[in-house]
């Protein structure tokens, strides 16, 4: 009786085992695109892609149905560096999928590309290949993020001095 019980335990184990080893292979299961080798390193598709950070003014007003805006960097993430010192204003492309936000003091905020400002403080978040940065590389950007504030009102005139 012992016996057969201490054999059950140790099938088991080997069971356990060997789906345990079974399930070991990365190739598998995950189709061609990422099976090892066969990563696209630049283009549309492209793996590892970074996000990259932008931070300054808006260069232009744009309006409803444009395709771009224009973007003076003053900042910016490890990923985006080489943008700044690119000829300043920076192009962004903007899609269907771009998400925007702007909220400027004492109004309501807006989620449309024409609502942006000439002036208005943008940060704009991309994704781009990481190979296509190396070396200082700027390839064009198409925004997935636009958050927009927007200049601060002016300070109220100071009352009338009294006149004695």
């Amino acid at each position: 009786m012992k016996f057969r019980i201490v054999l059950l335990a140790l099938a088991a184990a080997l069971l356990g085992t060997s789906v345990a080893v079974a399930k070991d292979n990365p190739g598998r299961g995950h189709g061609k695109a990422h099976a090892k080798g066969n990563k696209q390193t630049t283009g549309a598709n492209c793996r590892p892609r970074v996000m990259v950070v932008l931070k300054g003014t808006l260069a232009n007003d744009p309006a409803e149905g444009d395709l771009s805006l224009q973007l003076t960097a003053m900042k910016a993430n490890k990923h985006g560096r080489a943008y700044l010192t690119a000829s300043q204003p920076l192009t962004i492309n903007v899609d269907a999928n771009t998400k925007y936000r702007r909220k400027a003091p004492g109004t309501a905020p807006t989620k449309t590309l024409d609502s942006l400002a000439l002036g208005d403080w943008v940060k704009v978040k991309s994704k781009a290949c990481k190979a296509d940065l190396r070396n200082g590389g700027t390839p064009d950007l198409t925004a997935r993020h636009v958050k927009a504030r927007g200049a601060a009102l002016p300070p109220p005139p100071p009352p009338p001095a009294p006149t004695p």
